[in-house]
C-alpha cells in the first residue's frame, strides 16, 4: 500500500499545480503560412487558405487524458484502488488545460466550418466521499475538455459553437485522497469519467437538426460486482455552408472488440440510410486500410456502402497515418511521473473522413495531418493528443444552390 499511497500523493500534488487558465496561442502556429505547415509536415500539400474556395473539415480525436484499461480489468479491490489511483495521478499530468491550447492551435491552422472531436471528456470530483455508503459531497466539475477547447479558440479569436454533442461511457471510481502510517488508505474522493463526442460549428455558419445517439451495440463490463458498459456513439447536424446544405456526421466505433465496432458502424450506416443529403462522416473509426483483420470489416462495410474515403483521393501514395499502438501522451515511470513520449509513432490510419453523395465524388480535395510535429507539443513536452489531427478542404460535386431534400 505504500506504493499506492506514493501515486495517490503524485495525483494530488499536480492537481494542486494545475492551473485552469487558457493556454496562450503559440505565435509560430497562429501566424505560420501555409508553406510552412506544408514544410513541417513532410511536403504533404498544404491547404488552402481560409478565403480561398471549398468546405473546411476537421477531424481529431483528443484523448480522454488517462488509461481506463487497468480499472475496467480489476478483479480485487486492491487492484481497483492502485488503478483507479495511477489513472487519476496520470490524468492530471496529461494537462488538458495546456494540451487544450495546442489543440486550439491545430484547428487554427485549419480554421474549418465544422469539425468533429472524439474524448470529449468530463471529469468531476466528489470529496470526501465514503465509499462504504456511496455517500459524498456534490461533485465539482474539475476538466470540461470541450469548454476548455472552445475557451482556448475563443482566446485566439476563433468562434465556435457546440451544435451537437453526446455523452457515452460513465464510469465512476474511489480515489484515496489519505493514508495511515501503514498506507492503508483513509479518506477517498469519487473521481467520474464521462466520454463524449461532440461537433463544432464555426460561428456564422448555418446549421440545423442537431441529433445524437449511443449505440445499441456495446461492451458490458463488471466493475467488482457492479454491472455498466462501455459505449460509443454519434452526433450530427445539418449544415448549410456557401449554399450547400449536407448532413455532418461524428462518431466513435469501439476500439477493444471489432464485432461490436462493425455492429455500430452497421447501426449509423442503417440510419443514415434514409438521408438524401450529402453525408459528410467524421470520425475515430478504430478501422482503416492495413488495420488488424478483426477491426478491417468495419472499413469494407462503410466504403461498400457508398462512401468515398477522401484522404487517398487527396494523397494516392501518403499513408496519412493518424494514430499508433502506445496510448496517451507518455507513459507513467515506476514512482507514478509522467514521462512525455518522445515521438507519436503513428502506424495506422483510423481517423476518417468519408463523403456520400448522390451527384458524385468531391472535387478540389487538399488534405494535411497536424499535432504530429515536435513544434506542436505543450511546454512540457506532451502531444496535443495522442492521435494526428486530419483537416481538409474540397468542393462538393453538383452544382450551387441545389436544393437538396432529405427523410431524416
Amino acid at each position: 500500500m505504500k506504493r499506492l499511497a506514493l501515486f495517490a500523493l503524485v495525483g494530488l500534488a499536480a492537481a494542486a499545480c494545475q492551473s485552469d487558465r487558457i493556454a496562450s496561442p503559440s505565435n509560430a502556429a497562429v501566424a505560420a503560412t501555409d508553406e510552412t505547415l506544408a514544410a513541417n509536415r513532410d511536403g504533404r500539400d498544404a491547404l488552402p487558405g481560409p478565403g480561398e474556395p471549398g468546405l473546411r473539415v476537421m477531424q481529431y480525436n483528443i484523448y480522454l487524458g488517462t488509461d481506463l484499461g487497468p480499472i475496467l480489468a480489476a478483479t480485487t479491490e486492491q487492484d481497483f484502488l492502485v488503478a483507479a489511483v495511477r489513472a487519476y495521478a496520470e490524468l492530471q499530468q496529461t494537462d488538458f488545460p495546456a494540451r487544450a491550447g495546442k489543440i486550439a492551435d491545430q484547428i487554427a491552422a485549419v480554421r474549418p466550418d465544422v469539425i468533429g472531436l472524439e474524448e470529449a471528456a468530463i471529469w468531476s470530483v466528489s470529496a470526501p466521499f465514503d465509499p462504504t455508503t456511496g455517500q459524498g459531497a456534490p461533485a465539482v466539475v474539475q476538466y470540461d475538455f470541450l469548454a476548455l477547447v472552445l475557451d482556448s479558440l475563443q482566446a485566439r479569436h476563433l468562434h465556435y459553437v457546440a451544435a451537437s454533442v453526446v455523452r457515452t461511457s460513465d464510469v465512476s471510481a474511489p480515489v484515496p485522497t489519505a493514508f495511515d502510517a501503514s498506507g492503508n488508505p483513509t479518506a477517498f474522493a469519487l473521481v467520474r469519467f464521462q466520454d463524449g463526442d461532440a461537433i463544432l460549428v464555426k460561428a456564422g455558419v448555418h446549421f440545423r437538426d442537431a441529433q445524437n445517439g449511443k449505440y445499441q451495440a456495446f461492451i458490458p463490463l463488471s466493475l467488482l460486482g457492479t454491472q455498466t458498459g462501455l459505449y460509443r456513439g454519434w452526433c450530427s447536424v445539418k449544415v448549410t455552408v456557401d449554399d450547400r446544405t449536407f448532413h455532418f456526421v461524428a462518431s466513435h466505433l469501439e476500439a477493444e472488440n471489432g464485432q461490436i465496432n462493425y455492429l455500430q458502424a452497421q447501426e449509423l450506416l442503417g440510419l443514415l440510410d434514409q438521408v438524401r443529403d450529402p453525408v459528410i462522416w467524421v470520425g475515430d473509426f478504430n478501422s482503416g486500410p492495413g488495420v488488424s483483420a478483426d477491426f478491417a470489416p468495419t472499413y469494407a462495410l462503410v466504403t461498400g456502402a457508398g462512401f468515398t474515403d477522401l484522404w487517398p483521393v487527396a494523397h494516392p501514395h501518403d499513408p496519412g497515418l493518424t494514430n499508433g499502438p502506445a496510448d496517451g501522451v507518455g507513459a507513467l515511470d515506476a514512482n507514478g511521473v509522467l514521462v512525455p513520449y518522445p515521438a507519436l509513432q503513428l502506424t495506422t490510419r483510423i481517423d476518417l473522413v468519408l463523403l456520400r453523395d448522390r451527384f458524385g465524388r468531391a472535387r478540389d480535395v487538399h488534405a494535411a495531418i497536424f499535432g504530429n510535429q515536435p513544434d506542436d507539443r505543450t511546454a512540457s513536452g506532451l502531444w496535443p493528443s495522442d492521435h494526428a489531427a486530419v483537416g481538409m478542404v474540397f468542393e462538393l460535386p453538383g452544382h450551387r444552390g441545389f436544393a437538396y431534400r432529405d427523410r431524416w
